[in-house]
């Protein structure tokens, strides 16, 4: 649907969330219709922006009952709400952020990367390798800038998508990329095939796509679907011990890659295969995979500290990545802080991920102690303990971990009702363990 040509300097629209991307939009809307005057819908007031503002109830209830033409949606919002029924079924339009920097751009390409784990790094990483071809591939959503604040024309776009952006996109990219798919955001999708169905969306508006053969719940889904690209196949890109592979040639190996850990192998794999189908000579790139620093919060390397590594992994959310940072730093002992909003994820894949390790789990609210309770009954000896919050955490941490051993912020959970973000938490994290935040 075409909603950026039917608004007027008239319409009754509303910016439903005021965060990053929605102040982004508000720049957007700004230059292709200055005379337009949206509403800011909030849970809360916000701080004197000049527009005209619904807070709480209020703005609620006039999402529900029609009072606007178009709804400008924030991705943080669940499409499954009853206010977006309500608004649906009262003749409202409602879109995104995305869905309008899309119909503004025609022309570029965009080749989109989503999956549940490894999508930010696998964006940041076909960025990095492309810009030795092309020095203004662009870098945005999740990772990088809000997409909205983007031009509509320019240089090649690598955008990460997640599966609340994904759940209402109407616009096709030209590439797509899916990296896995494992349970999350039940809190969103309500269900988890839900949040299957909406990520999988990609799939079918994308022109071209780039699946994971080594995930399963990929194959059981789409294992049939024609004109796929498939990765992690012995034949195509794929991760072995020895590093990233083509076929049988080897062409990054583990000694000459930054980054720790059999997933982030993975993920530079995928970013190969997504270039590769894009029509990059991505071999004469891949030297450039040795250059990549790496992201902040993602398994990052604070430093030294008495003999101990800190290492910064707020950007866990799930048991999943958890567990990949836990394999990571398998042949060090190892103390692992984790711990935080309560969604109701299965701890299984943490749990067997510890099997055999030397580690000591430090477990803070809210979904930690859950998840102590389910290490203790598969591992009876491990050592598990649980703190408050995470300066509690750490100070112990400091005590009990080992001269070379490895003090991990995993958490395996969001952030929200401790933290702003995980990006905060990341900040808290290296500030309580003594580095400096500007790092």
């Amino acid at each position: 649907m075409a909603v950026l040509a039917t608004l007027t300097s008239t319409s009754r629209v509303a910016l439903w969330g005021y965060g990053r991307e929605g102040r982004a939009t508000r720049r957007f809307l700004d230059d292709r219709l200055p005379g337009l005057v949206p509403t800011l819908v909030t849970d809360a007031p916000v701080a004197e922006t000049g527009l005209p503002a619904l807070a709480g109830g209020a703005g609620r209830e006039a999402i529900a009952t029609g009072a606007f033409d178009v709804v400008i949606k924030s991705p943080g919002i669940s499409l499954y709400r009853s206010e977006v029924e309500a608004a649906r079924r009262a003749g409202t339009i409602l879109t995104s952020s995305t869905n309008l920097w899309f119909e503004a751009s025609r022309s570029r390409f965009v080749l989109a990367v989503t999956g549940t784990k490894g999508k930010s790094t696998t964006a940041s990483l076909i960025a990095h390798l492309w810009r030795g071809a092309v020095p203004a591939v662009a870098l945005a959503g999740n990772v990088g800038v809000p997409l909205i604040s983007l031009p509509p024309d320019g240089a090649p776009l690598v955008l990460e998508l997640s599966s609340y952006q994904i759940a209402d996109l109407v616009h096709a990219p030209s590439l797509m990329l899916l990296t896995n798919l494992f349970p999350e955001h039940l809190d969103w999708h309500r269900t988890h095939e839900a949040y299957y169905r909406d990520k999988l969306r990609l799939v079918d508006l994308a022109s071209k796509a780039v699946l994971n053969a080594g995930d399963p719940r990929t194959m059981e889904r789409l294992a049939a679907r024609p004109d796929v690209c498939w990765y992690g196949t012995p034949e195509g890109w794929h991760a072995t011990l020895e590093g990233a592979c083509r076929g049988e040639r080897l062409v990054v190996p583990t000694t000459s890659f930054p980054l720790r850990g059999a997933h982030n192998l993975a993920n530079l794999a995928a970013a190969c295969a997504a270039l590769e189908a894009g029509g990059v000579d991505v071999l004469s790139l891949a030297d450039r995979a040795s250059t990549f620093a790496g992201l902040r919060h993602r398994l990052e390397l604070l430093g030294e500290r008495e003999g101990r590594l800190w290492v910064n992994d707020s950007i866990s959310t799930t048991p999943e990545s958890a567990a990949a940072a836990v394999r990571a730093f398998a042949d060090r002992p190892l103390t692992l802080l984790l711990g935080g909003q309560e969604r109701g994820q299965d701890a299984a894949p943490l749990v067997a991920a510890l099997a055999g390790l030397n580690v000591r789990i430090l477990a803070m609210p809210d979904n930690g102690m859950r998840m102590a309770q389910a290490l203790r009954a598969a591992h009876p000896h491990l050592p598990i303990e649980t703190f408050p919050d995470l300066e509690a955490a750490i100070a112990r941490a400091r005590d009990r971990t080992p001269q070379g051993g490895v003090v991990m912020l995993s958490p395996a959970a969001p952030s929200y009702g401790h933290f702003r973000d995980f990006e905060e938490r990341g900040d808290a994290f290296r500030a309580l363990a003594g580095f400096t935040t500007d790092a």
